[in-house]
């Protein structure tokens, strides 16, 4: 039995389960919107709905309390029910309580002990407080389950019971209903059935009893759709009829135990149902009454979501589908209303049930899309207006959508509430009709009352007369009526019938018509023209010009005033021609401009020329025209119209033409005009005035306003009774000897008052010629007002002042009155400057003095004839400081003065170039600026200050400004110390500055080793206590590496300075047994010794790239110098076989040739030996265990060998580089001991002192010619400028001597040891130089007495003259060869200083070996300190050092390589063997520069001996000596001295350019010792003997490695204690404690 009802009632609820919730997505169950946010059908939880919900029972045992007992089959078991004890009570609770099995509990029922048995019943009532769908009711019996019970429900809380299912052995007695009953498809699927299978007494305990709400229910599986089931399936409240109990039947024998154990007893009451939500809720929850109720979605409300929300009312309310949401649809009322109502009639009809309500904005309709009626509106969006139909002028007061009723007739506006144009007075019956003249109104008339608005110039009732002033109403007139012009003299006028209208016309058919272009400059320019139009090209972009008229369109055209005036242009296609276009009128003091639009025209004609007709009326109304003038000015400018402008067609000038002009006028008729032309105007005029327009003036009138034209008013004529006027200038025709205009005045040699009006007013004049007088009117005398030029008197009977004559012949013969000549130089607007009789000048001026003023006075100067100058005569002004002789004694002419010596000017007020401090009497002293430290030889010309170069200062130039340094021909250098860092700003000579504490560098910008920047005080401070103890440790370690370098330096195979004894004895005896293997002196780390191979070996590279790098810019050098002498190799070569035609160039060429090929060679072996190096691999091997004794012994025998032929090699290549050095010594000492230089020189001195002489006694004859040397003076100028010249090259060339070896000083970067001989041949070129300045400044003060000697003799100083020149050039020539010979010995000495630098720097790379080797073992012994101090746990490791023995003792094996060592630094020695060999190379070269430039000097000398002799003997017949030959000469020398200083100072950058900065320090003390050995090393002895020393290091080799594994074992253990100090070094400083510090 309870295998059946389980069995039923899982598929019961399988059944339940698909049919009613059977989704399409089954996750979307819990969700009333699936993932993509559609609406979906959602349900609240499948549950217990019963579970500790309160059961109402309507029996309880225990009240009173009872006995009662259990059946068991045989047995029975009593207990006792108590319903106040909990413990023995059976409540109703224990119903939906949690149930369990193993501890049940159960409500109970009294017994039939106390009348529990059919017919009466026990009820069980559940209350859910809501509706829910019920899937199942279950039912668990604590004791066998009833013979006959039912199911009732109940859909809502007042409602009817109604069955949900029978349950009873006797269905058909008890209940009326068959036991076997079912539902047939089409019965009604909510009637209850009954059931026999769960009515037997068995079991007696823990029967089930299941129903399933939807089983044997025919629609169940079409849940959805059947309203039936969802209503059966709906319950509040489920009622237990428990009606018979199941007995056994001994119940007859009313035996109390037996009655006492047939009871109800019921152990579990569930309910499986949802909550009812219809499909739109997910959940329920506690309602705001305390209810149950549904959280509704889709827009539902109610407890169960049955309701739609009041404005989701589109469609009915509908249960939610698997297939379908059936949300609630909102109601579409166009957003104008929040209320709405379902219509089922409109959604049958329109599919839209939501009936909108309460509208606003005047809508109307289901969803308040419309507006109301007699209401409109624009947009859906917008609200719905009020149409406002006028009653009275609208057909109808509903109005279209946007708002315009629909009108009477002549109504008008949106709401037809006005009249229409040409209406008025709106009425009942519309509008009526206007009764307007249009040609004098404007618009149209009022629609209030139908008056009419007339224009300007017109009146009337109707607007049909014109005012008064005005005539011809015109339509096309904006005033309406033409004002009267009249030139302003009448307002009273009419149309004249007299004239017909004329059209002037240019159509371009012929010609240009006289039309012309006119650009911005104003000037005509012709047109081009074609058949009917003409163009013209513009001349700019902005200048595209303007058409003028031709005079028909100008002059009188006041008769087309108010007439159009018609423009066309034509082009290719319409898109072509202009959108505007500018007129412009000119006439009668008026400008007019219009901008003008093309009249608007018919679609084009494809088969027509495309045009644009510009129209523009010539009155005041046309707008269009600026500036605005009225109608009168506006009549006045077309009186008199003189220009007419048409702009160029716009922006497309030149694509348009013009092609017509068209200006509407009147012309006068003969006969009546037909058809008139009415704005020609006829005039009444006033008094005074005629003509048809009053242009006239009536006779015996004339103009108010003279010329004033026919504007001016005409009054009447006045002509004193002397005669009639001209009507328009008011010009008087007079007679009686009469004139003015009006007869006022009497005729030119008459006088009289004409004024009175009689014939006698004027009488003639008492004067010569007939010449005007006048008669005083007091005394009656007449008197001439007009005497001939230089005339006076009453009668003009004498001269006036500035004239001298006797015109009427007083004093004898009469004579004219002419000008006294004074030669300009009097005012003649003085008095009496002339005497009137003989013409003799009275008041000369401007210092002159004369009859006739014609000389300048005593102490002036200048020509007083020369009538165009202001000033004539000047004063000498001689400066008394500078002038000889007198201050007021100078060339009459020329204002020159005496000067004395050195001093220049007119007045002698300054001293020449190069002289300063002008001193009375004696004259100006010469300059004493420092040729170095000056940029000029010209210093101030009264202080003597001279002009310094950058960074020098002095009055002389002679020293550097502070803060400077290197005092040379280029300023001084700006020694930069840093501010922060230096203890002054200025530095050392060599440019470093002093530093303060913590500061280092050249120029103190650094911070020294543990000292820090601070930026805030910008100071370098010293590091924390931590750093200092790092850098304690440090430097222990740095000297125990110091000490290391100096043990290995032991072991150099070249064995120099005598360390090898030291080490025989010191391996000799630990041979002889001493293990103190721990002493100072160990063997370096062979890993050490790598690296130290590693490093010089790049040091060697990099040098050898250096000599190379030289080598080739020697070899460019010499090939420039073979060039230069036209010698080669192959010609060499060539004049070897055939013998020397020339001695001294061929050895300078073979000398040349033979060095170029010697360094060709050491190139090439530079290039080999720095490629040998660089690919050379040094091996760091060591053998695998310490004790292979065989091996080693057999390696060191096969480096001996190595080594013994390397040393020979090496030996060979030293012996020829000491030859060659030796070679080149001798070479450079020669050269230093020639002084044939300097005897050639003395020679030349006393030459030019002999020649000196010669001058001295030219001087004596001199002085005889002195009386001409005023005309002399521009020559003596020219030859002054010239010879100033000639000074200030040689001033120049000696200052460029000086500053060569300067520079070459400054490339060494100011050596403090002062042993540079670059530096020594500086000095020397600069004392040479002073002493030629002292001979030039001898031969300037000869020249300059010379100078002025030849003032009095012209053509003995054009003799003397050339003598001097052709000394001047004698002089030159010696100069320049000493330049030469002093260059030559330069560049010899910078390349000897090149070789010593490079031989010193091999030499310290050789002895740097046995140093490292020093330190390196010294830096192993200082470890043991560090360790012992520093981390004293050290010794605490050693079991673990233990296990790293294996690697050390590997590593250690490397000690080997100090046999390999040795190959190498044999090898190294060859390097540097090459490295001597070619130094000697550039010092043979050098010597041949030298040889060379010797040979030049030596020819040179002897030409000037040559030239000297020559001089002698053509001095007197020789014209003259080229003053700019001699300048030429002096050029070419200095720019040869300047190319050989580049080139020595471009060979000595290339040698140091590559120099790292911070190393300059030690390179510029290495450099001064080297120097000071560079003989005695080109020369030593001992390389011999170090070669020997090589083979025996050598031999010893073999030694050192028995030596070696007895110091293994100490290099391991220092190794493996510098790792764990390494290890073990603190992550940051510890505090610094007071045993620290100590």
């Amino acid at each position: 039995m309870d295998t059946s009802f389980s069995v039923n009632f899982a598929v019961a609820l399988v059944l339940f389960h698909h049919l009613h919730f059977h989704l399409p997505v089954w996750a979307a169950m819990d969700s009333c919107y699936n993932e993509e946010g559609d609406p979906s059908r959602c349900m609240p939880k499948f549950e217990n709905v019963a579970f500790n919900r309160t059961v109402v029972a309507s029996n309880v045992c225990g009240s009173p309390p009872e006995d009662y007992c259990m059946q068991t089959g045989s047995t029975r078991s009593c207990h006792y029910c108590d319903a106040l004890n909990s413990d023995l009570s059976h409540n109703p609770s224990l119903l939906t309580d949690f149930h369990r099995n193993e501890e049940p509990t159960w409500w109970q029922s009294q017994s039939m002990y106390f009348g529990i048995q059919y017919p009466s019943s026990v009820n069980l009532t559940l209350h859910l407080g809501k509706a829910f769908e019920i899937t199942y009711v279950r039912l668990k019996f604590y004791t066998s389950r009833p013979e006959s019970f039912a199911i009732y429900k109940r859909t809502k809380e007042d409602g009817p019971w109604l069955p949900y299912q029978y349950y009873s052995a006797s269905c058909k007695k008890t209940y009326g209903k068959d036991a076997k009953g079912y539902i047939r498809p089409g019965d009604d699927e909510r009637t209850a059935l009954c059931t026999d299978e769960f009515s037997d007494i068995s079991p007696l305990t823990g029967g089930n009893v299941a129903f399933s709400t939807l089983e044997g229910r025919p629609s169940a599986y079409n849940f959805d759709q059947s309203l039936v089931l969802q209503e059966w399936v709906t319950a509040t409240d489920l009622l237990i009829s428990l009606n018979r109990l199941n007995t056994f039947g001994d119940e007859f024998f009313k035996d109390a135990k037996v009655l006492r154990s047939y009871f109800y007893a019921i152990s579990d009451f569930s309910v499986g149902g949802r909550c009812k939500c219809n499909g739109h809720a997910s959940k329920c929850v506690e309602g705001e009454q305390g209810g149950l109720v549904c959280s509704c979605q889709h827009h539902t409300v109610g407890a169960d979501c049955k309701r739609c929300h009041p404005f989701y009312q589109d469609r009915p309310w509908a249960r939610a589908t698997g297939d379908a949401a059936n949300e609630c649809l909102k109601c579409n009322c166009s957003g104008r209303s929040e209320e709405c109502a379902f219509d089922m009639e409109q959604y049958r009809s329109t599919g839209s049930g939501g009936r909108c309500m309460s509208c606003r904005d005047n809508t109307d309709g289901p969803h308040c899309e419309r507006c109301r009626d007699n209401h409109y509106r624009r947009a859906p969006e917008e609200p719905c207006l009020p149409c406002n139909c006028n009653i009275n002028g609208s057909l109808s007061l509903q109005c279209d959508v946007e708002g315009r009723c629909v009108c009477r007739p002549g109504v008008q506006g949106e709401k037809c509430d006005t009249c229409k144009a040409g209406f008025h007075s709106l009425g009942p019956d519309g509008c009526r009709l206007c009764d307007c003249n249009h040609s004098g109104s404007v618009d149209n008339c009022s629609p209030l009352d139908g008056h009419c608005y007339c224009k300007p110039n017109v009146e009337g009732q109707r607007c049909d007369r014109c005012k008064p002033g005005s005539f011809n109403l015109q339509q096309v007139n904006p005033a309406g009526c033409q004002l009267c012009f009249c030139f302003g003299h009448s307002l009273a006028c009419s149309s004249s019938s007299h004239y017909i209208p004329v059209n002037i016309t240019s159509d371009f058919i012929e010609d240009q018509d006289g039309w012309l272009g006119e650009f911005s400059g104003a000037e005509g320019y012709p047109l081009l023209w074609k058949e009917g139009e003409v163009y013209l090209l513009p001349l700019t972009e902005e200048d595209i010009g303007f058409y003028t008229a031709p005079g028909k369109f100008l002059g009188h055209q006041i008769y087309s005033y108010g007439q159009p005036l018609s423009i066309i242009f034509t082009s290719e296609t319409p898109e072509l021609l202009p959108d505007h276009v500018t007129l412009l009128l000119q006439g009668s003091g008026f400008n007019l401009s219009a901008d003008l639009s093309p009249q608007p025209a018919p679609r084009h004609d494809p088969n027509l020329t495309p045009q644009h007709t510009f129209i523009a009326r010539l009155h005041e109304h046309e707008r269009r025209f600026t500036p605005f003038l009225s109608a009168f000015e506006f009549q006045h400018l077309l009186y008199n119209l003189t220009a007419l402008k048409i702009s160029n067609a716009g922006g497309h000038n030149y694509t348009s033409q013009l092609a017509g002009v068209t200006l509407t006028s009147a012309t006068i008729s003969s006969t009546p005009a037909n058809p008139p032309a009415p704005w020609v105007e006829f005039c009444a005029c006033p008094q005074g005035f005629a003509g048809q327009f009053c242009e006239q003036c009536a006779p015996g009138y004339t103009r108010e306003q003279l010329g004033g034209g026919p504007l001016s008013a005409c009054v009447p004529c006045n002509c004193h009774q002397h005669g009639t006027c001209h009507p328009e200038t008011g010009v008087c025709e007079c007679s009686d000897f009469t004139t003015g205009l009006t007869c006022e005045h009497c005729l030119q040699g008459y006088y009289g008052n004409a004024l009175i009006g009689t014939p006698g007013d004027c009488q003639p004049c008492p004067c010569p010629d007939r010449s005007s007088c006048a008669q005083i009117a007091e005394t009656g005398q007449v008197v001439c007002t007009n005497c001939p030029a230089g005339q006076t008197g009453m009668r003009c009977q004498m001269c006036e002042d500035g004239y001298y004559g006797d015109p009427l012949g007083q004093s004898g013969t009469a004579r004219p009155c002419v000008r006294c000549d004074c030669n300009g130089n009097v005012d003649f607007n003085a008095v009496g400057i002339c005497d009137h009789i003989t013409g003799r000048c009275l008041k000369c001026l401007g210092h002159t003095e004369g009859d006739h003023c014609q000389t300048c006075q005593r102490g002036f100067y200048g020509n007083a004839l020369n009538r165009t100058l202001s000033q004539k005569c000047k004063p000498c002004s001689c400066n008394p400081a500078g002038t000889s002789g007198h201050v007021n004694e100078c060339h009459p002419q020329t204002g020159n003065c005496r000067c004395l010596s050195h001093v220049t000017g007119r007045d002698c007020s300054y001293c020449e170039v190069g002289f300063f401090n002008l001193q009375p009497g004696i004259g100006c002293e010469r300059c004493k600026c420092n040729p170095i430290g000056s940029s000029s030889l010209a210093c101030h010309p009264v202080t003597g200050e001279c002009v310094c170069r950058a960074g020098v200062e002095g009055g002389l130039c002679d020293s550097c400004r502070a803060g400077f340094y290197g005092f040379s021909s280029r300023g001084c250098r700006a020694c930069n110390c840093d501010p922060m860092g230096s203890v002054s700003m200025q530095c050392h000579s060599n440019g470093t500055c002093r530093c303060r504490l913590g500061f280092v560098g050249y120029k103190c910008d650094k911070c020294e080793l543990n000292y820090f920047h601070n930026r805030a005080t910008h100071q370098c401070e010293e590091c924390p206590v931590c750093y200092g103890l790092v850098k304690k440790q440090a430097e222990k370690i740095q000297t125990h590496l110091q000490d290391l370098e100096k043990l290995l330096s032991h072991f150099d195979c070249r064995g120099r300075f005598g360390k090898q004894q030291h080490l025989l004895k010191y391996h000799m005896a630990r041979l002889h047994g001493h293990e103190q293997h721990q002493r100072e002196d160990t063997l370096p780390n062979a890993l050490e010794d790598f690296l130290a191979f590693q490093e010089a070996r790049e040091a060697f590279v990099k040098q050898f790239s250096l000599l190379q790098a030289s080598t080739g810019t020697l070899l460019a050098q010499l090939h420039g110098i073979t060039f230069t002498l036209n010698c080669s190799i192959s010609m060499t070569r060539e004049e070897g076989k055939d013998g020397r035609k020339d001695e001294k160039r061929g050895d300078a060429c073979q000398t040349y040739t033979a060095a170029f090929l010697m360094i060709r060679e050491s190139e090439k072996k530079l290039k080999q030996a720095t490629l040998d190096l660089d690919n050379m691999i040094i091996p760091f091997e060591a053998t695998s265990a310490p004790n292979k004794w065989n091996i080693m012994v057999n390696d060191s025998q096969v480096l001996l060998k190595s080594h013994s032929e390397m040393a020979d090699l090496i030996e060979a290549v030293a012996s020829r580089a000491a030859r060659a050095s030796n070679q080149t010594y001798s070479l450079l000492m020669d050269l230093l001991q020639d002084n044939s230089t300097e005897e050639y020189i003395r020679n030349l001195t006393e030459q030019i002192t002999h020649m000196q002489q010669q001058k001295k006694n030219l001087t004596a004859q001199l002085n005889h010619t002195a009386s001409e040397q005023l005309a002399l003076e521009e020559e003596d100028v020219g030859f002054k400028i010239s010879l100033g010249n000639i000074t200030s090259s040689l001033h120049q060339l000696a200052l460029t001597d000086a500053g060569t070896p300067s520079d070459a000083d400054r490339t060494q970067f100011n050596q403090t040891h002062p042993t540079n001989y670059t530096t020594e041949w500086g000095g020397n070129l600069l004392k040479r130089a002073d002493e030629i300045n002292q001979q030039i400044e001898t031969k300037d003060n000869v020249i300059g007495e010379v100078r002025e000697e030849m003032e009095h003799v012209i053509h003995m100083v054009s003799k003397n003259l050339e003598k001097v020149d052709d000394v001047r050039k004698l002089q030159a020539q010696p100069h320049e060869a000493k330049v030469v010979a002093l260059s030559s010995v330069v560049m010899g000495k910078g390349v000897e200083s090149e070789a010593i630098a490079l031989h010193r720097q091999l030499e310290r790379m050789v002895d740097e070996w046995p140093r490292q080797q020093a330190q390196t073992k010294g830096a192993i012994k200082k470890v043991r300190p560090l360790e012992e101090k520093v981390l004293a746990d050290v010794r605490k490791r050693v079991s673990q050092i233990k296990t790293m023995l294996q690697p050390a003792v590997e590593n250690s094996s490397l000690s080997t390589n100090t046999t390999k060592e040795a190959a190498q630094k044999a090898h190294d020695v060859a390097k540097e063997s090459k490295g001597i060999l070619v130094q000697a190379k550039h010092a043979r070269t050098a010597s041949a520069h030298l040889s060379r430039h010797i040979d030049t000097a030596l020819q040179k000398l002897s030409d000037q001996e040559t030239l000297i002799e020559d001089a002698k003997s053509r001095i007197n017949s020789e014209p003259g000596v080229s003053l700019t030959s001699i300048k030429t000469d002096v050029e070419a020398a200095k720019l040869q001295l300047e190319a050989y200083s580049e080139a020595l100072t471009e060979l000595m950058n290339k040698i140091d350019g590559s120099v790292p900065l911070h190393r300059f320090d030690q390179i510029l003390n290495e450099t001064a010792r080297r120097l000071s050995m560079l003989r005695g090393s080109v020369e030593s002895p001992t390389l011999r003997s170090k070669i020997q020393k090589l083979h025996s290091a050598a031999k010893e080799q073999q030694s050192h490695l028995s030596l070696m594994d007895q110091d293994i074992q100490e290099i391991r253990e220092e190794k493996d204690s510098l790792q764990d100090i390494a290890l073990n070094l603190p992550q940051s400083c510890p505090k610094a404690t007071g045993a620290g510090k100590a």
